[in-house]
C-alpha cells in the first residue's frame, strides 16, 4: 500500500505552480498585444492596398485617424454658421491596457491511510461421563461425553483515500497608461481643430 508521506512527495508541485503562473504571464503578453493591435487598427489608417504604390515608402508610417463632427454654433455676434470639429480616434476612446494586479493558487492535499486488522482465538473444551455401575438394588449411572470446539478469526483491511483540490484566482484590472503612449496621446489632443464647415 503506498504510504500517504510518499504519496506526497509524488505530487508534482513545480508543475502545479508554475503551469498558472507561465499561463498568466502568457495572458500578459496577449493582452499587450491586443493593446498594439487595437492602436494600429483603431488609430490609424492602413496602408494603400495598391499594386502601383510607391514601394519605397516607410510601411511604418501611417496616417492618424481621424473623426468629423458637424454641428451648428453661434457665434458671438449671434449669426449661426455651421463647424466642423476634426478629433483623433485615439483620444476618445478607451484603449484596452490590461494588467494582471493579483494572482493566488490554493492547493489542497487531503491523503487518509488507515490499516485495520483484528485478530480473535475462542476455544471451548467440555466433557462428560456415563457409565452403568452397582447392583440391582443400588444402580449407578455415569454419562461420558466431550465436545471440543475452537474459533480463529483474521480480519485486516486497509483503506487509502486521497483528495485533491486546486483553486485559481486571477484579478485583472486597467492598468496606467504608458508614459510614451500618454505622451501621443497629448500631441494628438493639440491636433483637435475646430473651423467653419464653410
Amino acid at each position: 500500500m503506498p504510504s500517504a508521506v510518499a504519496e506526497l512527495n509524488n505530487i508534482p508541485f513545480g508543475t502545479l505552480i508554475g503551469s498558472p503562473m507561465r499561463a498568466a504571464i502568457q495572458a500578459q503578453a496577449l493582452a499587450a498585444r491586443t493593446t498594439v493591435e487595437f492602436i494600429q487598427e483603431v488609430g490609424f489608417i492602413p496602408q494603400s492596398t495598391d499594386p502601383f504604390a510607391d514601394p519605397s515608402g516607410n510601411p511604418d508610417l501611417k496616417d492618424v485617424r481621424n473623426v468629423t463632427f458637424s454641428y451648428e454654433k453661434t457665434d458671438a455676434d449671434g449669426n449661426k454658421d455651421d463647424f466642423e470639429l476634426t478629433v483623433p480616434v485615439l483620444t476618445i476612446v478607451p484603449i484596452p491596457f490590461l494588467r494582471i494586479t493579483e494572482m493566488s493558487i490554493d492547493f489542497t492535499a487531503k491523503l487518509t491511510d488507515a490499516i485495520q486488522h483484528t485478530n480473535s482465538n475462542s476455544t471451548t473444551l467440555s466433557g462428560s461421563v456415563k457409565g452403568n455401575v452397582g447392583s440391582f438394588f443400588s444402580p449407578v449411572k455415569v454419562e461420558f461425553r466431550s465436545s471440543v470446539a475452537y474459533e480463529n478469526k483474521n480480519t485486516s483491511s486497509s483503506k487509502f483515500i486521497r483528495d485533491y483540490k486546486m483553486d485559481i484566482n486571477v484579478k485583472a484590472a486597467q492598468d496606467d497608461m504608458p508614459a510614451g503612449l500618454a505622451r501621443v496621446l497629448k500631441i494628438l489632443e493639440t491636433a483637435i481643430t475646430e473651423q467653419p464647415k464653410s
